[in-house]
């Protein structure tokens, strides 16, 4: 980060000049909702990825003598039918379901990102031809086709899953982000900046990526948020009606499929209900976060 600058007017007068990125650092700081959900998202984060190995507990810990206990100093959210810790579960789930969020919104930025900058930088036919193709994905109902895509999860193996199950989730989610990042490179392509750009023959690469694309990053930033709080959801769905992150691997999807078995979802709320408060937690936050960001670096507030 650079360091602010001091001007001294003519009266004597000292003015601290800081760039667009310290300014919206503390407009985000002054947003105490904002904050809230960053402080809640950052323990959630520590915790899935610390708990596990503190814990030490192997994912195929079972203890049939152990079976669905209530929560105890000894299991501080009981056990399920087959004696696994459901706390340490719970935490290793929210490690996967977290990690498939991040992966598939980076999926969806990288793709959204090229082929949005690549269309509006170009123009014309190349811009013609990717905004078609766009328009196709963006077109396809995306529960029903994740549905369909997501048997193929059947073969997959189970080491591939998480993996697998990001890439879909990205390659459905990318168009939005595209048409965007399209919309805002036709306006800066034309500002006086890029015509120095081309007076000094810079390549078409180092154009897109190393002076249109920075200044579509606080775009690009707030729908990674907001696509990855998304994709957790999506995620926990598919996993919820079995055609995600299968068993014995924990994810919060899965956890919550306990509730479809009437005698669990009566009997035994904390081997399915901790997971749907922490998947609650993790979203809000996340979308709290996004729209932090997006107040932050909105142009009329920065002015």
């Amino acid at each position: 980060m650079k360091k602010k600058q001091n001007i001294i007017l003519e009266n004597g007068e000292h003015i601290d000049v800081v760039g667009p990125w310290t300014l919206a650092w503390r407009r985000f700081k002054a947003n105490r909702i904002a904050m809230a959900g960053l402080i809640i998202f950052l323990v959630i984060l520590v915790s899935v990825i610390l708990v596990p190995i503190i814990l030490g507990i192997d994912v195929n810990d079972y203890d049939l003598s152990s079976t669905n206990l209530a929560p105890s100093a000894q299991h501080l959210l009981g056990t399920d039918k087959q004696g696994r810790d459901v706390f340490f579960r719970l935490f290793l789930g929210g490690r996967i379901s977290i990690f498939v969020g991040v992966l598939a919104a980076a999926f969806t930025v990288i793709l959204g990102s090229i082929v949005g900058g690549v269309a509006g930088f170009y123009g014309g036919r190349i811009d013609n031809l990717l905004m078609r193709f766009t328009e196709v994905v963006y077109s396809l109902p995306f529960i029903p086709m994740i549905l369909a895509v997501s048997f193929i999860m059947l073969w997959v193996p189970q080491e591939q899953k998480l993996l697998v199950v990001a890439l879909i989730i990205g390659a459905l989610s990318w168009p939005g982000l595209a048409r965007l990042v399209r919309g805002q490179i036709l306006t800066l392509r034309e500002q006086e900046f890029m015509q120095a750009c081309e007076a000094l023959g810079f390549s078409d690469f180092s154009k897109i990526f190393k002076h249109l694309m920075p200044n579509v990053f606080s775009l690009i930033i707030v729908n990674a948020t907001l696509g990855m709080a998304s994709a957790i959801l999506t995620e926990a769905g598919l996993s919820f009606l079995g055609m995600g992150v299968q068993a014995p691997t924990p994810s919060w999807g899965n956890l919550m499929n306990l509730a479809r078995e009437s005698q669990i979802f009566l009997n035994y709320p904390w081997q399915w209900a901790p997971a749907g408060i922490m998947c609650l937690l993790t979203v809000v936050s996340i979308n709290l976060i996004g729209e932090g960001i997006r107040d932050a670096f909105d142009p009329k507030a920065l002015r």
